[in-house]
């Protein structure tokens, strides 16, 4: 699941050990709780193509899924105490995109024809496309449930081993903390892929 990363107590904080990079099923659960609020509005609105009966609660799953599978990830974490060490290189608060997520994609996608089979069907394929192309680019925004509970999450670039000179991978990080600073040591708990909750309280 994604690049991840172990800590190396004889190479201290600064570098993580480079592992063999696959699908991150972490970030792509947190790109898609953050898309989440979607159903909210499409529930409300509705279509005349789907009775209530059935589109209600398809939006509510919809809502409910990605947001359960990403508390789920976060109690395994915390009951496994699976920790990584990195010093954050490149630190970027994801805040900066909040006009790009809600003009090119919430209000487009809520204001979207849907009122024929066809149309329903078009816009659930461009929802999925923007799904893949926020995780291909590693656009986060938090969740409802984070929010209120006073996180926000962060882009940060993360040092790797690569033989005489670091390479570096892309981690996203959900935080407490009002910002991060560049070189700063941050202790957090792996969801997986290249997704960490921040373990410092403020």
């Amino acid at each position: 699941m994604g690049t991840t990363a172990s800590v190396g107590s004889a190479r201290g904080a600064g570098a993580t050990k480079m592992v063999k990079p696959g699908f991150s099923f972490a970030r792509l659960v947190l790109v898609a709780s953050s898309l989440s609020p979607l159903f909210v509005l499409w529930a409300l609105r509705g279509t005349p193509s789907v009775s209530d009966a059935y589109w209600i609660p398809a939006c509510a799953a919809m809502f409910l899924l990605p947001n359960a599978f990403l508390w789920v990830l976060v109690k395994r974490t915390r009951r496994s105490h699976n920790n990584i060490t990195f010093k954050v290189h490149a630190p970027k608060d994801q805040r900066e995109h909040l006009l790009v997520y809600l003009f090119a994609m919430l209000i487009p996608l809520y204001d979207a024809n849907m009122g024929f089979g066809r149309d329903l069907a078009a816009v659930s394929a461009a929802l999925l496309f923007i799904v893949l192309l926020f995780w291909h680019l590693n656009l986060h925004y938090m969740n409802l449930f984070f929010a209120i509970k006073g996180y926000q999450i962060f882009t940060v670039d993360v040092a790797v081993d690569g033989g005489d000179s670091p390479n570096f991978a892309t981690y996203a990080v959900i935080s407490k903390r009002r910002r991060l600073e560049e070189g700063t040591t941050l202790v957090g708990l792996r969801l997986g892929g290249n997704v960490v909750l921040d373990t410092a309280t403020k």
